[in-house]
C-alpha cells in the first residue's frame, strides 16, 4: 500500500463464496420445474448409486467427479438445472458449467431442501 489503510482478514469459505457466487444462478423448486417444462433438463450430479434410488423424471446423471470429462457431451443450447442432495455438489458443477458458457442453474437447497426428493411425495 502506498497510503495508510486497514488490513482485514477473510476466511477461506467466505472468500470462495465471493468468488463463485456471481457465476451461480440459484433457482427454487418452482423456477426449476418451469425451466424443465420449457425444454430444460435436470442434471443430477450425484453418484450413480444415489441416482438409481431416486431422481427427477427425465434427469440425466453425470457425477460431479466426471463433470470436467463429460461436460463436452452436453448441448450448450439447452438450459440445465443441476441437482444433488443438498446443493453443495450441484453448485460446484454449475460453477464449472457456467464458467464454460453453459446455461446452468442450481436447485437451491438441493433435493432435500427444496422438497423435490422422494420424501416430498
Amino acid at each position: 500500500m502506498l497510503t495508510d489503510g486497514s488490513l482485514m482478514r477473510l476466511g477461506k469459505e467466505d472468500f470462495n463464496a465471493l468468488l463463485n457466487e456471481p457465476l451461480l444462478h440459484w433457482v427454487d423448486k418452482t423456477a426449476a420445474q418451469e425451466i424443465v417444462g420449457r425444454g430444460g433438463v435436470w442434471l443430477d450430479v450425484r453418484l450413480p448409486s444415489e441416482y438409481e434410488v431416486w431422481h427427477p423424471a427425465g434427469a440425466i446423471n453425470i457425477p460431479l467427479y466426471f463433470m470436467r470429462l463429460k461436460m463436452k457431451t452436453l448441448d450448450r443450447s439447452i438450459p440445465y438445472v443441476l441437482v444433488c442432495e443438498t446443493g453443495r455438489r450441484s453448485s460446484a458443477a454449475a460453477f464449472l458449467m457456467s464458467e464454460r458458457g453453459y446455461d446452468a442453474s442450481c436447485l437451491r437447497g438441493g433435493l432435500i431442501g427444496s422438497s423435490l426428493g422422494p420424501a416430498a411425495g
